[in-house]
């Protein structure tokens, strides 16, 4: 916006403020350019009117702690922090060119090798903020983005850890007691019972997140925020092959176990949910495969022709048992498994003592 104070100002003698990029319930986003380096970067501030708010401001800190220690390839990466000339202070994070998971889903459903490429690399994300003590607590489509880099490679960034639940962290209170977006809240976050948003609280919105990916439709939706609040606690989202028939069980299972009701039933852990993910979509060997969202399908690495292997000697036998067992790859070998290489550097070393005698 032409009249926003921080348009084409400098921050911290390095950053030149261009433009605005969005805005949320806390925060705003603008491209900067490094002077000097001549590259863009993504600058994330407090609004104007929360940029005395404690609380606010304690929030904004903590989730740059939290960028700063989760060091992922589906995780935006943050570089530095600084103060804006008014004293407030700001995030710099990596510029994204792309657009987020909402605009794709806005086209309709998602054909499933997306669906199972997408998911796993958002559910690869959360294992590692999960394992950190971290819930990020607004996991939604518009958090999810689809970024490009400079040759078309396409790659998920989860973004946007500001209202993320911190374990052993005092909980916020006040006008921050209650944050998410409806549609994709679990039940323990729109009852307000904020003791109980954990880990499962992601994989609920994760499973809202797969239902919409493949139909197209949210999950559950009602016009007002009361009404989207009683389909949650006590209603079912419709059934997935009323908008997509050629959902396979397994699939239409595993969203139906994670927006459960049921605690026996439901699906608490990323783990679980993304191991269900890959197993249910399986069959298209989708999320192995490095194919774009959108455009031209990259040749998948099994059809891509290989160099002729070379032949085995007694010494490679050998290692390829180590480099097993080192790499954990198994944990147990089987008899046949080791006779087979056994026979095989055995019949190696005949080989070569029977070429040793004729010559």
């Amino acid at each position: 916006m032409a009249d926003d104070p921080l348009i084409d100002t400098v921050v911290a003698d390095r950053y030149r403020v261009l433009r605005k990029l969005g805005e949320g319930g806390m925060s705003a986003v603008y491209e900067a350019e490094h002077l000097k380096l001549k590259r863009s970067f993504a600058l994330k501030s407090l609004l104007p009117s929360l940029a005395n708010n404690q609380e606010a401001l304690t929030r904004f800190e903590r989730e740059a702690e939290m960028l700063a220690g989760l060091r992922h390839p589906n995780v935006v990466e943050i570089s530095d922090w600084e103060t804006l000339p008014d004293g407030s202070p700001c995030m710099i994070l990596e510029f994204l060119h792309g657009a987020n998971l909402s605009i794709r889903i806005s086209r309709g459903a998602m054909p499933w090798d997306a669906i199972a490429r997408i998911g796993d690399q958002v559910m690869s994300a959360l294992v590692l903020a999960h394992r950190n003590g971290i819930t990020h607590r607004d996991l939604k489509p518009a958090n999810i983005f689809i970024a490009i880099d400079d040759v078309g490679d396409e790659r998920i960034k989860l973004l946007d850890f500001g209202v993320s639940k911190l374990r052993g962290v005092g909980t916020m209170t006040g006008m921050f007691a209650m944050l998410g977006t409806p549609s994709y809240m679990s039940p323990e976050q729109v009852s307000g019972n904020s003791e109980a948003v954990g880990p499962s609280t992601d994989v609920w919105a994760m499973a809202a997140i797969l239902f919409e990916m493949a139909t197209g439709r949210l999950a559950f939706q009602g016009d007002t925020f009361a009404a989207t609040v009683m389909q949650i606690t006590t209603g079912r989202p419709d059934p997935i092959l009323a908008f997509r028939p050629d959902a396979s069980p397994a699939f239409i299972d595993l969203v139906d176990r994670a927006l459960s009701l049921d605690p026996a039933r439901r699906i608490h852990t990323i783990d679980e949910l993304r191991a269900g993910l890959r197993a249910a979509l399986e069959p298209k060997n989708a999320y192995r495969l490095n194919t774009p969202v959108a455009g031209i399908p990259r040749i998948p690495m099994a059809l891509q022709p290989r160099a002729p292997s070379p032949r085995p000697t007694a010494a490679s036998a050998s290692q390829s048992v180590s480099v097993a067992l080192a790499r954990g790859d198994q944990l147990t070998i089987s008899r046949r498994t080791v006779w087979i290489a056994s026979t095989v550097a055995l019949l190696v070393t005949i080989g070569s003592l029977a070429f040793a005698l004729a010559t």
